[in-house]
């Protein structure tokens, strides 16, 4: 089991009873890190979607070919969502993708360009995972039909303790940026030349760009907390136009854009 305390935000949706969120309980949990549910009413809306570093296996209801996994990326993307429909989505702990998916990340390009599951996920966890889901309306209810038949499947990733202790550095040192040098990679038993290798082929991207987006994620939590001040930066970066600029760069928008808005939002009201 990986033992990497991580709990990602995304921002308010602020349609009530639009996206549901539901934490499996252990076992489970130490693979899954959420499952979530968005229903899209009718009409032409945008879910933008924030950098986490998380894969995602997203589901829509009603159509089976409309099955995806994203995924870390670096700044927010924008999906385009014609209403009614619903999809389901079930959210990774760092690294725990490997239990369910042998391709590992920076491979997946080679395997399928465009990230559909039937490429990475066996045919047949695939269909007992969408036949759960036409089986009730209930949100509960899938959830406990999916975690059924992803449990089945799940097994213990085997991942490189020496990125694990990279991971662990990153959350743990969230207030600076990450110097690393060949003696602060010494600590992981990595040379830092390794070290990219490692977070490339399994996190998807540099060690760098890793750890700044677990640094964003922290504001982001902060922001979306009530009673948070104005100085909620001050932890993690150099001074507050150096946080503005940061978050700008990876959620499209300024921190009091972010703060006001619906991350699901109908294209009328578009900011």
């Amino acid at each position: 089991m990986l033992d990497i305390d991580y709990q990602p935000a995304q921002g308010s949706v602020t349609l009530q009873n639009a996206y549901k969120v539901y934490v499996p309980p252990p076992p489970l949990s130490h693979w899954i890190h959420s499952f979530w549910q968005l229903d899209v009413p009718f009409g032409e809306h945008f879910y933008r979607s924030m950098p986490d570093n998380c894969v995602d296996w997203i589901i829509n209801v009603g159509d089976i070919d409309d099955n995806v996994i994203v995924s870390p990326f670096l700044s927010s993307i924008e999906f385009p969502l014609s209403g009614p429909v619903s999809y389901f989505g079930v959210r990774f702990r760092v690294l725990a993708n490997q239990g369910l998916i042998p391709h590992p990340i920076g491979e997946w390009d080679a395997v399928t360009p465009d990230t559909r599951s039937l490429e990475l996920v066996s045919p047949s966890v695939f269909m007992e995972v969408f036949e759960g889901l036409q089986r009730t309306t209930s949100f509960s209810e899938r959830c406990k039909y999916v975690g059924t038949a992803l449990l089945r499947e799940v097994k213990s990733p085997s991942v490189d303790r020496r990125l694990v202790s990279f991971i662990r550095y990153c959350l743990h040192n969230t207030e600076s940026v990450i110097q690393l040098s060949d003696k602060q990679c010494a600590e992981f038993g990595v040379s830092a030349r390794q070290l990219r290798r490692l977070t490339q082929l399994h996190l998807g991207m540099s060690p760098k760009s890793f750890s700044s987006v677990l640094r964003f994620q922290k504001t982001v939590k902060q922001l979306t907390q009530e009673n948070q001040g104005a100085s909620s930066w001050a932890a993690h970066y150099y001074d507050q136009s150096h946080f503005i600029r940061e978050f700008k760069r990876f959620s499209g928008l300024t921190p009091q854009e972010f703060k006001r808005m619906s991350v699901l939002y109908n294209r009328q009201n578009r900011r």
